[in-house]
């Protein structure tokens, strides 16, 4: 088969497969041509951590005080695990065709240390690092590509992580509109039901349980998580997360139209009145929470659980359907082993998100590092790099 006879998903996929170049952050920073770049924050501050809390309705003192935090281990104001979002994620080849979307579509991350007020941090990514064309319901054919990245503060690594992209056509996932029928029909809510979505996500400030140390040995197999309840979600939560998380949603009409005239392959939206470039696209599939979002949201389960002596060390999520315009997620956990891993005590953890209508959403797992009565503090991972230098 000739290149004129593939379709513009299997194109994509001859793109993706001969791709994965290792880029530094500089090198990736210069991409865009200095306007639109695959990043948002550089360094860990007060301000970006409470942007990014803000965005997901985080309370926890750890990462909102400087007094409070100025008493715990750490001494300084820390980082949620899932902040290290906004240093960079869901990288794309430059030359990705007009008619082609791509999802985020789950993660495998690790944490070697923690995230603290004025961090530099820096990364190696290579993207895609592998790439495969896949049946698909939803749209006929999609290709999935993955990406590899290693955080560094001072030359020293981080953290790091998997993650994974569903790429389809617009013109096939319109003409399938698996969607259709939930979003035609917002889902309707009591004033009952409300009352009791409030009072599941009081209950986060009640559970947290902060300066008060989980040991490993008080940890049972079977123990539950208190939940953490989002929604119903609306356009305003969508926006609260775009602000805190992504940033690069947010650019000027005079920036996209740029952006536009130097890279004519990248997607831009017009708006029908005025053909001004929109960089929010139309259409029903814009009306739901992105992955990142709902993984953000799954990881304050298991930091709300742990306290602040402990270490999210591993979390893997697979964004298997949307949470829609209308939906209630319900994040929730539950303990499934707990063992010692060269003196690190470990607890596994099944966590998942679920929607009003008891489907799971994203089923996930993570491994805590909890303290020990016996064995004193954590002891943090040994970190190795997933990206080759150069």
């Amino acid at each position: 088969m000739s290149a004129n006879e593939l379709s513009p998903i299997e194109m994509w996929y001859e793109v993706c497969k001969n791709k994965g170049r290792v880029y530094t952050s500089e090198e990736a920073r210069t991409r865009g041509f200095g306007y639109m770049k695959p990043y948002f924050n550089r360094e860990v501050t007060i301000d970006t951590i409470e942007h990014f809390v803000d965005g997901i309705g985080d309370i926890n003192p750890l990462y909102r005080d400087r007094e409070y935090a100025k008493n715990t281990k750490y001494k300084c104001l820390t980082a949620p695990p899932n902040y290290i979002y906004t240093i960079t994620y869901a990288q794309y080849p430059d030359d990705w065709p007009a008619g082609i979307s791509g999802f985020y579509s789950g993660s495998a991350h690790e944490w070697f240390r923690p995230l603290c007020e004025g961090d530099k941090l820096e990364y190696r990514v290579k993207y895609p690092s592998d790439a495969k064309l896949m049946a698909s319901q939803f749209a006929g054919q999609k290709v999935m590509s993955y990406e590899t990245c290693d955080y560094f503060r001072g030359g020293a690594i981080v953290g790091g992580y998997q993650s994974w992209e569903t790429w389809t056509e617009n013109q096939k996932v319109d003409e399938t509109n698996k969607y259709k029928k939930e979003v035609s029909k917002l889902p309707t809510y009591t004033q009952e039901d409300l009352i009791k979505i409030n009072k599941a996500q009081d209950k986060e400030l009640e559970m947290l349980r902060g300066a008060n140390p989980r040991y490993w040995e008080d940890v049972k197999e079977g123990d539950e998580l208190t939940p953490v309840v989002r929604g119903p979600f609306t356009l305003t939560e969508k926006e609260a997360w775009n602000i805190g998380g992504h940033g690069n949603v947010h650019f000027s009409e005079r920036l996209m139209r740029i952006y536009k005239e130097r890279d004519p392959h990248h997607i831009v939206s017009y708006d029908p009145t005025f053909q001004a470039p929109n960089m929010v696209r139309p259409g029903s599939l814009l009306r739901f929470a992105a992955g990142e979002h709902l993984e953000a949201w799954r990881a304050m389960v298991l930091t709300n659980w742990m306290g602040d002596d402990a270490f999210l060390w591993k979390s893997r999520s697979e964004i298997r359907k949307f949470c829609m315009l209308g939906d209630t997620c319900f994040c929730k956990g539950k303990v499934v082993k707990k063992y010692c891993d060269n003196g690190k005590y470990c607890v596994d953890i099944d966590c998942w998100c679920e929607n009003q209508r008891g489907e799971k959403i994203v089923p996930g797992t993570a491994t805590i590092i909890l303290p020990s009565r016996e064995h004193g503090q954590v002891v943090y991972p040994e970190p190795y790099a997933r990206v080759p230098e150069k």
